[in-house]
């Protein structure tokens, strides 16, 4: 019994691969593509600070985009 269990925890744990979440800070459809948009951009070579930073990006389906709203978390598999 103890050997199923096992089994079983090992299969549920090897299912979940998230490679990371964000909280979407806005949203945005430019040219029949969609873009969620999270936190500020950090890059070490960026030093000058009259530019504002801009946010990070991704794209995803229609699907996915009308699925969640600004504010939700979002978590790439």
């Amino acid at each position: 019994m103890n050997k199923l269990l096992f089994f079983i925890a090992i299969i549920v744990l090897g299912c979940s691969k998230e490679t990371g979440c964000v909280k979407i800070t806005l949203k945005e459809e430019t040219n029949g593509k969609y873009y969620f948009y999270w936190g500020n951009r950090n890059n070490a070579l960026d030093v000058d600070e009259d530019v504002p930073s801009q946010p990070l990006s991704g794209s995803v389906s229609k699907e996915v985009f009308d699925a969640y709203e600004i504010g939700d978390e979002y978590c790439v598999e």
